[in-house]
């Protein structure tokens, strides 16, 4: 825990010396690196800030010879321009040294989360890495001494031709400083951040991230002026993109906190704002949440939040109470409720596409529950009993539009509730290896979301997902993975299992639950057969199951079909999960 002064000292860094316009004539994301690695070699561009303190600073000159060094690994290896290359490292200079030397080879990387002790299943997760490599046709895994054991230990579920390479092979700089490359080629693979399953590669091209980080550093008015200090981990889309390229393709300098090491101490993020004078920040509503309700007061002592001005609050559902809570909770350590700025994206839009006005405070308002089922209308009224409070989650950036449509595909006015369809210069290609899924979600240039919400004016508001996966701080699950684990359980009755998100207002966040038959009906029995569902589901996917309801066979819903019907089985028992 943290004295009241062990981070009260600011810390400056070096004025950035890259001008605002570096990204207008850049054609691909190499392009842009070998500019910075050209004109501006001693930017400190990064500092990495662990739980101890400790800091570890970079300069991109630096960063750039350690990338011209993986680039000479890969060459040394055989590597073919527009392979792909898997990274599984921790957040650090070598995670992004990697990105950069996958980049400079004319290759398109992709981020993988590292084992975390969430998975007592090595082998579980092995499976997941493996699923993932042999999705990508990876040439190579790219990864640390301790994470390169664990797959080579699990090495019968990783794809026979990939690689596994390691930072110590790489010593040699390559000859070449870059391998050119077309700007509609792809540029890097996104994976879901949580996904257990069947793995979804997101293609996204050099062109598309570049208009992205266009897109919202102007949306933003973000400057070289700015300082950006995030813990979103690197593997995530606003982990990479929004918490690093972004800033360092803009000037900024960023400040990078290991994603675990705030799960540990959420106040060091807050403790890194100020000790930096950060200006800019990235989270999902949980985290803001955490530091609203359950950090202690001693931590804050002296804690000076008046640098903050955009706090983007993204990547799953905003809550009114959460915004309202951490704006009052810190309104006495400077923080300004303007600096919160709801957001809304998604990967296939390589990040976000809609942000609130920076500088104005978060529209909120409240809507009638009884309209918005039975009429798909959202109709403001008066706070009450009942009613449901919906927070505007931003206007279009540049170059985006929107459109709200009904079930004929017709565009809906303001305030009915229908799909949201996304227009941009910034959409992903297509879904790897998945053409026809690709076909289904990218039509006449417009990109079918699968959120539901409503228009008022500019502003958009959020509703739900049609899709069904589960959001959990930002990264998504897939039901179907939960139910799979569960089905195994001896004592549950196969095919008859559903797992869904429900909202946990109190951590801001959805948690997991999950409806399953039985025969079993001694007490004794019922409540063994839940204790082994939840170590089967936490070994499996390292995910704690927070509702685990035991019901007798016919309990869980199904279409006439044979199809679980997930919401159907959620409604019959909300009751119950609410308890």
């Amino acid at each position: 825990m943290y004295g009241p002064t062990v981070l009260g000292a600011v810390r400056s860094l070096p004025a950035s010396p890259v001008p605002p316009d570096l990204l207008d004539d850049a054609q691909t994301l190499g392009g842009a690196l070998l500019t910075l690695a050209e004109r501006f070699p001693q930017f400190e561009c990064l500092t990495i800030l662990n739980r101890d303190l400790r800091e570890e600073r970079r300069t991109f000159g630096e960063l750039w010879t350690r990338a011209r060094q993986i680039q000479g690994l890969l060459a040394s290896a055989g590597f073919t321009p527009g392979s792909i290359v898997i990274i599984v490292m921790p957040t650090g200079a070598e995670l992004l040294a990697a990105y950069f030397g996958v980049l400079l080879a004319g290759g398109v990387p992709g981020l993988v989360a590292t084992p975390s002790n969430r998975y007592a299943d090595e082998t579980a997760y092995s499976a997941r890495v493996g699923a993932i490599l042999e999705n990508a046709q990876a040439f190579a895994v790219y990864a640390d001494d301790q994470i390169a054991t664990l797959l080579r230990a699990q090495a019968a579920v990783l794809p026979p031709h990939t690689r596994i390479l390691t930072p110590a092979q790489a010593t040699t700089a390559a000859d070449a400083v870059r391998v050119a490359v077309d700007p509609d080629l792809i540029a890097t693979v996104q994976y879901s951040s949580g996904s257990t399953g069947t793995p979804k590669g997101v293609l996204l091209s050099h062109r598309a991230m570049l208009n992205n980080v266009r897109a919202v550093r102007d949306g933003l008015g973000l400057t070289p002026r700015d300082v950006s200090v995030n813990w979103i981990p690197l593997y995530h889309d606003m982990g990479l993109i929004d918490a690093f390229l972004l800033p360092m393709l803009s000037g900024c300098p960023t400040v990078l906190i290991p994603t675990m090491d705030f799960m540990r101490e959420p106040s060091l993020w807050l403790r890194a704002v100020h000790r930096y004078s950060g200006t800019i920040s990235w989270a999902p509503n949980f985290a803001y949440a955490i530091c609203a309700r359950r950090v202690p007061a001693a931590e804050l002592e002296g804690l000076d939040l008046s640098s903050w001005r955009i706090a983007i609050n993204a990547a799953e559902p905003v809550l009114m109470h959460t915004v309202e809570d951490f704006s009052t909770r810190f309104a006495a350590y400077g923080f300004r409720p303007e600096a919160m700025t709801p957001a809304w994206g998604l990967a296939e839009n390589v990040t976000i596409a809609t942000a609130h006005p920076v500088g104005a405070a978060p529209v909120a308002e409240h809507i009638d529950r009884q309209a918005l089922a039975t009429e798909h209308v959202a109709r403001a009224v008066p706070p009450a009993a009942g009613t449901l409070s919906s927070v505007a989650i931003g206007r279009c950036l540049p170059r985006c539009a929107l459109d709200i449509r009904g079930p004929r595909n017709e565009s809906l006015p303001d305030r009915a509730v229908g799909t949201v369809w996304l227009h941009s210069d910034s959409l992903f290609a297509a879904y790897l290896r998945d053409p026809a899924l690709t076909s289904t979600v990218l039509i006449d240039g417009w990109l079918n979301t699968g959120d539901r919400g409503y228009r008022v004016g500019e502003d958009l508001y959020f509703v739900s997902r049609e899709k069904d996966l589960i959001v959990i701080g930002g990264e998504k699950y897939a039901p179907h993975d939960i139910e799979v684990v569960i089905n195994r359980v001896a004592g549950v009755r196969e095919g008859c299992v559903v797992a869904f998100g429900i909202l946990d207002d109190q951590r801001g966040t959805e948690t997991v639950a999950a409806v399953v038959e039985t025969k079993e009906t001694d007490a004794a029995a019922l409540e063994a057969l839940r204790d082994d569902i939840r170590r089967q589901v936490n070994q499996t996917t390292g995910l704690g199951l927070r509702h685990v309801l035991l019901v007798a066979p016919g309990g869980v819903e199904k279409t006439t079909s044979g199809k679980l019907a997930r919401r159907a089985t959620q409604r019959r028992y909300a009751e119950q999960l609410a308890l």
